[in-house]
């Protein structure tokens, strides 16, 4: 079983505890089997009380709850991805929007930041293209985004996707950022785009790209490492780094922590 199966086992079994325990026997959504992922009821149900309560007043924050779920069994247009236990983007607004994140020295000192500036989600990053000998700027959807760190958050997604080569060369820094020979490809392929990508937009802004996987998923590590090694400069390979759930559950408090090693198995 690969890696992103097993984990997402995991996790319906451990929300399906966190749901009864938290929310009674009827917690899930009725037309959603428990295969792949298990949907709550209510968006809400995804969430930390605390960092509720701060995403609830922040309108850009709760706008951000209201994506659509692409892949629901049922194709409910209805239901958000954040109502998935699987959802990587719940779980960092967990992180990310406890009231107490940004001030823990834990905290500070694993993301190597002073004081944290304002955090976004859904960020449009933009990265330079040329197409047709003209320069434009493509716009990058990045998870997380402050102190000009660009941040990539995964949990059971399946990898990093793939993109036509035509389409990688186009960024204008592609090949002076890489040794684009190196890295994992196809005949017309590249794969581990969203990684190529990131590492691009945080060379744009000159600031950082950070990964956070989940240490059940080395297939995930992996691919970051494949992809980091094949950057030329050795300043911008130092900008980027992976940071594990773990890792975050290890440096906050314990209402936090124990939220994520309850719903998450995460410790």
């Amino acid at each position: 079983m690969k890696y992103e199966d097993q984990l997402k086992q995991v996790l319906i079994k451990l929300g399906d505890d966190y749901g009864n325990s938290n929310f009674g026997v009827n917690y899930a959504h009725p037309a959603e089997l428990k295969r792949s992922s298990l949907i709550f009821n209510y968006v809400v149900s995804s969430f930390q009380k605390q960092s509720w309560d701060v995403i609830s007043k922040n309108k850009n924050y709760l706008l951000r709850t209201k994506k659509t779920h692409q892949n629901t069994q049922t194709n409910n247009s209805t239901v958000s991805e954040m109502q998935s236990t699987n959802s990587s983007d719940a779980l960092a607004m967990n992180i990310f929007c406890y009231p107490e994140f940004t001030k823990w020295k834990g905290t500070k000192k694993l993301f190597r930041v002073d004081e944290f500036s304002d955090i976004e989600f859904g960020f449009l990053a933009k990265v330079q293209k040329t197409i047709n000998g003209k320069p434009c700027d493509d716009a990058t959807e990045v998870d997380v985004f402050f102190n000009k760190c660009i941040v990539e958050c995964k949990l059971t997604e399946s990898d990093f996707t793939s993109k036509n080569k035509e389409i990688v060369n186009q960024y204008s820094d592609f090949e002076k950022t890489f040794h684009t020979d190196k890295l994992v490809q196809s005949d017309t392929e590249f794969f581990n785009y969203q990684l190529i990508r990131n590492i691009l937009a945080a060379k744009q802004y000159d600031g950082r790209f950070i990964l956070i996987c989940d240490m059940r998923r080395p297939d995930l590590a992996k691919s970051f490492f494949q992809t980091v090694n094949c950057i030329k400069d050795i300043d911008l390979r130092t900008k980027c780094e992976i940071i594990y759930w773990q890792d975050i559950a290890k440096v906050v408090g314990s209402e936090l922590q124990s939220f994520l090693n309850e719903k998450y198995g995460i410790s």
